[in-house]
């Protein structure tokens, strides 16, 4: 996760969250089409949370899903200990908790520096109601939800150790929030904190590179992930 950021004469103004993928070679960017419309220039993705140092954003593109944008980040670009990128392996290819603990993770911006903040919330699939076929995969947050952007924040999940698949435990993204259409939703505990949008498309923008081909196991498509969890991942904080 990074802040994607307004740079200014005052410093960095912080548009959104964004999230970074590698498949060991490339990497890119993926944020809320929406921010990336609205935000200003010049546009770019800091490294370092206290803002001293950060990516140009050039140019970017929507994804398949229209909710999202990529900006391409291309190869041999140079991340610090407060930010670097996912591997595709850390990404679900479907929009599903399996009923672990789950969070949107964002920014707010404390003068000059950024923080993460991850917001606990819980996942329903929402049909208006039985009134549409166009069904929406909300966030809804556990309490209300601080004052922060969160267009754009990625929900992660704290898998825990499945025997059955023979996977331990994991932590990894499964979504990217935006802000809700316009639309009938069923009455909630708490309002949508965000609309959930699925990675697949980061599959195909940014497929296995040739030195680390994809594994020959069925586990993988079974469980959804895009890729196999080879080692440990981190909290989405650390």
């Amino acid at each position: 996760m990074a802040p994607l950021v307004v740079l200014g004469a005052a410093g960095p103004e912080l548009a959104g969250p964004c999230m970074l993928v590698t498949n060991g070679v490339h990497t890119i960017a993926v944020a809320s089409a929406e921010v990336l419309r609205r935000a200003g220039e010049p546009l770019a993705i800091l490294t370092r949370l206290d803002g001293s140092t950060h990516l140009a954003v050039a140019a970017w593109q929507l994804a398949r899903h229209a909710a999202l944008g990529i900006v391409d980040l291309g190869e041999g670009v140079a991340f610090t200990i407060d930010v670097h990128p996912l591997h595709l392996a850390s990404l679900s290819a479907v929009i599903e908790t399996r009923g672990a603990p789950a969070a949107l993770v964002a920014f707010a911006q404390h003068g000059g520096r950024f923080e993460r903040v991850a917001i606990d919330v819980g996942v329903v699939t929402d049909d208006g109601g039985g009134m549409s076929d166009d069904i929406a995969r909300l966030a809804i947050p556990v309490e209300p939800a601080p004052a922060i952007k969160v267009d754009g924040a990625v929900l992660f999940a704290w898998m825990p150790p499945d025997p059955v698949l023979g996977r331990g435990s994991e932590v990894i993204a499964v979504a990217i929030g935006v802000t809700p259409r316009p639309r009938v939703y069923q009455p909630q505990p708490q309002p949508p904190l965000a609309e959930l949008a699925g990675l697949e498309d980061i599959g195909r923008v940014l497929p296995w590179a040739e030195h680390t081909p994809p594994p020959q196991s069925v586990l993988g498509q079974v469980a959804g992930e895009i890729g196999e969890i080879t080692a440990p991942v981190a909290k989405p904080s650390e």
